[in-house]
């Protein structure tokens, strides 16, 4: 076999390896989220609170939520290199640069998000504290505002970058371009905080992967 194709073979095997990291940021992210979530929302009852954050397993299940996301952050920007990557040498650098730039602003928000919701739980299991009612619904509100207000919108910001980049270089195929732009712009014009949209951005991070590992990168 001549050698140029066996560097071949191996480069496509390395992509389609790192284009699972994309699956491994969807299903990470949203476990570490439905474990976040599952704590009293922010207008419970203050008894409840007290009761949730009693529990002996709340400290365990914030600790493994923190270590999900991190794991899921890891995979997100190995999704990122994936998809330049793929783009070549002729990606346009003003969506370049907007692609790259919200990818890591994104990454950042969801770490912050996911210390604010996961505090008091911590602060319970590790600290061995009783945690505060108010004080927890506060940094529930905080990680709220950051996931589903901040997020949401840096999110549409890396669609709209990643769709115009893969309609432009051909590296995405047109269908999944268009259901990018929808979901883009759900994700922009929601303003329900409701945890459902939460999960839209990982579920087209999962797709795109799936999308990658089986389109090969552009020659040049």
């Amino acid at each position: 076999m001549p050698e140029g194709s066996g560097n071949l073979r191996r480069q496509l095997r390395s992509v389609r390896a790192a284009a699972a990291a994309g699956i491994v940021y969807a299903i990470c992210s949203s476990v570490a989220l439905t474990i976040l979530l599952a704590s009293p929302a922010v207008s419970a009852p203050q008894a409840e609170v007290r009761e949730y954050y009693g529990r002996a397993q709340a400290g365990d299940q914030a600790v493994l939520a923190i270590n999900l996301m991190l794991v899921s952050v890891v995979g997100f920007l190995w999704f990122m290199a994936v998809i330049r990557h793929h783009i070549g040498i002729d990606e346009p650098k003003l969506f370049g640069t907007v692609f790259f730039g919200g990818g890591l602003l994104y990454a950042g928000l969801l770490l912050v998000g996911t210390a604010a919701l996961a505090a008091p739980a911590v602060l319970v299991g590790v600290g061995g504290q009783v945690a505060d009612p108010g004080a927890a619904a506060m940094a529930r509100s905080v990680g709220i505002v950051i996931l589903a207000g901040f997020a949401t919108r840096v999110q549409a910001l890396f669609l709209s970058a990643t769709s115009t980049l893969g309609l432009r270089t051909g590296t995405l195929p047109r269908w999944s371009v268009v259901v990018s732009y929808i979901i883009g712009l759900v994700l922009f014009l929601d303003i329900t905080f409701t945890q459902p949209s939460i999960y839209l951005f990982p579920a087209w991070v999962a797709l795109v992967s799936i999308v990658l590992i089986f389109r090969p990168p552009r020659r040049d």
